[in-house]
């Protein structure tokens, strides 16, 4: 296994999930900064992927954060998903959930 192909771990409420890094922020020319890019697992590659878009303020001009600073972020996007539908033990196509940008959040 490649390092491309490697999985970290995140604990969560009890449950096991694995993820992985998609890519840090990038220029789209259409949809102007996007940020970090992670895909979920319970199981990888084997249950429902969910790939986490996390809005550019997140972490701002940070292209690769710090595990820490992934793993803060990704508990609480983890558990937003799941309230918007995600359902990790299920399989099928990914789930996209792009994240609201909490300086938008009143």
């Amino acid at each position: 296994m490649t390092k491309e192909d490697a999985f970290d771990e995140i604990a969560l409420d009890g449950e096991t999930y694995f993820w992985r890094l998609r890519h840090g922020w990038v220029i789209d020319q259409e949809a102007g900064l996007k940020g970090v890019s992670i895909s979920v697992w319970r199981e990888p590659e084997r249950t429902r992927e969910l790939i986490i878009d996390f809005p550019f303020s997140v972490f701002g001009h940070d292209r690769s954060p710090s595990r820490t600073a992934l793993l803060a972020a990704l508990r609480p996007a983890i558990k937003a998903a799941i309230a918007a539908g995600w359902k990790p033990d299920s399989r099928g196509r990914r789930f996209r959930f792009n994240l609201p940008d909490p300086r938008e959040s009143h």
